[in-house]
């Protein structure tokens, strides 16, 4: 199963043409106190732009990019929550023409409702916390590529007191749901226009830098080199004539 020298490689070996594509939102929470996902693709060697402070000040440019990654807990941060609401058009336009964001867990005190998702798609957050995840889908790449998992792997994983799922959420829906957490979603992925919306209960980001024992770090980094290779390695990107990077989910879906 283990596989990620070949992660690695691969993405040691795309890292010249991909360039800056990834677009990260990445927020040092008060429970973790540390900002993951930046540390996550130095560690597979992709670079990225960081657009935390741009968010912060209450600005959001996608153009250019393919892959948005919103940490999780992201929205502990009031400021940033703000100016990703405020930038509701903007990440649902770059969605439309193809680009594809990622929300890992959030608390559900800091953002209940993804207010910025399209009409159509509902994602309400809830408090429980839950050690059980159950793979719906185990076809899926995000399951398979290049790590294969499978329910096991994410058994047992944990921050101080937290499981492997955190913030279970209430309500999803409009999304295909990947995997599931005691009867209730955990993670869903929704096509929108060109792109994709990609809803966690998880936090793959952080699990794998602060994860209570090696185990949790070890299988939570397998899972965020998938979720990568899934949502972008595995896509390629062609520019529009407005500079906005665009994919054709259809070519990466495994169906």
């Amino acid at each position: 199963m283990m596989i990620r020298a070949c992660a690695v490689l691969l993405c040691v070996a795309v890292a010249t043409t991909v360039a800056e594509d990834i677009a990260i939102v990445d927020v040092a929470d008060q429970w973790t106190q540390i900002a993951a996902v930046g540390p996550s693709l130095d560690a597979m060697g992709l670079p990225f732009d960081d657009l935390t402070a741009d968010v912060e000040g209450g600005s959001l440019t996608l153009s250019g990019h393919a892959l948005l990654i919103i940490s999780s807990m992201t929205t502990n941060n009031a400021a940033v929550h703000q100016g990703l609401d405020d930038n509701t058009q903007a990440i649902q336009d770059f969605v439309d023409g193809g680009g594809i964001v990622i929300e890992s867990t959030q608390a559900d005190q800091n953002e209940a409702n993804v207010d910025w998702l399209p009409a159509g798609l509902v994602a309400v957050r809830s408090d429980p916390d839950s050690p059980e995840f159950t793979i719906e889908q185990p076809a899926h790449p995000l399951f398979s590529d290049p790590n294969a998992m499978t329910d096991a792997e994410f058994a047992g994983w944990g921050h101080q007191g937290w499981p492997t799922v955190w913030e279970v959420f209430a309500t999803l829906d409009g999304f295909d749901i990947l995997a599931t957490s005691a009867g209730r979603p955990v993670i869903g992925e929704a096509e929108f226009g060109g792109g994709m919306f990609v809803m966690m209960c998880i936090a793959p980001d952080k699990y794998s830098q602060v994860g209570n024992d090696d185990n949790t770090k070890e299988m939570a980094t397998l899972f965020f080199e998938n979720m990568v290779t899934t949502y972008f390695l595995s896509v390629t990107p062609d520019v529009s004539p407005e500079g906005l990077a665009t994919t054709t989910w259809g070519d990466l879906r495994l169906r």
